[in-house]
């Protein structure tokens, strides 16, 4: 893997949260202190509460959670900047904010354009995660799980400097394709030698939880079809996804996963009887909506956060038998995929999104990641097929950020982002 020590970025946000109206923006600010291991997401939600209450009005707690209680959090207290927008102009707003716009000493004035990636290469390779999904399925008829989430990943290396003008490129093509995420990016703690730290970035269809009060909405999604430029080919796709058995039991997994874990908490709690349909650039998915009232005192966003997460529509149940799997069986660790970005204020009410259709950039590339839900209908190729459909998301944004990049060299990454004929670009 190159390494590029004379790489510096100058973040000017180091967090960002975006909807089609508003986007929530916060530089770096004082960091909670984090134990990783396991209990680290609830000491956390206690930390976050306790922090907040001795702190000015105006104060939040924004940042990032992982996937696996081994990787250490971060989150840290600071102002939050709000931005209203209509959303024709969010894209030209969240490209604004996002990264600096400096060169870093010493570089040609045209050198933040020269970054660019290589072929994006699977890990592990196709074949590899059709025998894990063989594997899961294995251990479902054993009994020892009734579903797991098991990912894979693209990584891109870089073949030039000036990795950062990447975030706000890439950020802004997901603003103009996916025009009804939630777009986010976080600066996460430096890993590599160069000193450069790493940018969390993507535009996730899923909302964990929104506590606004004693008011608590969740949107879970399980059960995913690509869509289709052929309006009636994409009608007949929807269709046949609320009608899927293999995939109403997917999603089924983690509503009941879901209401178990929230009424101990909840004077009233309303989950629809069948899952809806959501739409986005690419994909169709299942989702519930699901709201609730909570009793008094309410638990703050963190905590429910924290108690709720990884929910099965990123892990699978039961919870601990899923996520010991996903370690053996996955060749890269996720890290912050699938983990949580959000936002909590004093009074405890917060957003929390899951981080998917997402990558993580550095000096050295971009690695991006997609999973699907294992279930006993489940067959390996499908499988693979849908991770590839949700890698789209990132690939084309990454197509256009190349065409929007005045000094990027050709890739091969527009053949990776080519559909097969019919599917939406």
């Amino acid at each position: 893997m190159p390494s590029h020590p004379d790489i510096g970025t100058t973040p000017v946000v180091g967090w960002l949260l975006s909807t089609p109206r508003l986007t929530l923006t916060s530089a770096e600010g004082d960091p909670l202190p984090v134990q990783r291991g396991a209990g680290q997401f609830a000491a956390l939600a206690h930390a976050a509460e306790s922090a907040l209450r001795q702190s000015p009005e105006g104060t939040a707690v924004v940042g990032a959670l992982p996937f696996d209680e081994a990787v250490p959090a971060h989150l840290w207290l600071t102002r939050l900047e709000h931005h209203r927008h209509p959303p024709a102009e969010r894209a030209a707003t969240v490209g604004s904010l996002s990264y600096a716009k400096a060169v870093p000493d010493g570089a040609e004035p045209n050198a933040r354009h020269s970054a660019w990636v290589t072929t994006p290469k699977p890990e592990p390779q196709p074949s590899a995660y059709r025998a894990a999904v063989r594997a899961v399925l294995a251990e479902i008829e054993a009994g020892t799980i009734r579903k797991a989430v098991l990912a894979r990943s693209l990584y891109a290396p870089l073949n030039a400097v000036g990795h950062w003008a990447l975030v706000p490129a890439l950020i802004t093509a997901l603003a103009r394709r996916e025009t009804a995420a939630h777009l986010f990016a976080v600066t996460l703690p430096t890993t590599g030698v160069h000193g450069a730290p790493p940018t969390l970035l993507g535009a996730s269809p899923e909302t964990l939880l929104r506590r606004t009060g004693d008011l608590l909405t969740l949107r879970p999604l399980a059960g995913t079809a690509a869509r289709h430029q052929d309006p009636a080919v994409d009608h007949a796709r929807a269709t046949a996804l609320l009608r899927s058995g293999k995939d109403q039991a997917e999603h089924r997994h983690v509503v009941d996963d879901l209401g178990r874990r929230l009424r101990p908490w909840c004077q009233s709690l309303d989950i629809p009887a069948r899952p809806r349909l959501h739409a986005t650039g690419r994909l169709w998915h299942l989702t519930t909506p699901i709201h609730a009232r909570l009793r008094h005192p309410a638990p703050s966003a963190l905590t429910l956060a924290s108690a709720l997460h990884p929910t099965p529509a990123v892990c699978g149940t039961p919870t601990p038998a899923a996520a010991a799997l996903i370690r053996t069986l996955e060749a890269v660790p996720r890290r912050y995929f699938s983990g949580l970005v959000g936002w909590m204020d004093k009074t405890g009410d917060g957003h929390w999104v899951i981080s998917l259709r997402c990558g993580e950039l550095d000096a050295d590339g971009l690695r991006l990641h997609a999973g699907a839900g294992i279930v006993r209908a489940s067959r390996p190729e499908s499988e693979l097929a849908e991770t590839e459909a949700k890698f789209a998301t990132m690939l084309a944004a990454l197509e256009d950020a190349r065409r929007s990049t005045p000094r990027a060299r050709p890739t091969a990454a527009a053949a990776l982002t080519a559909r097969r004929t019919g599917e939406i670009r």
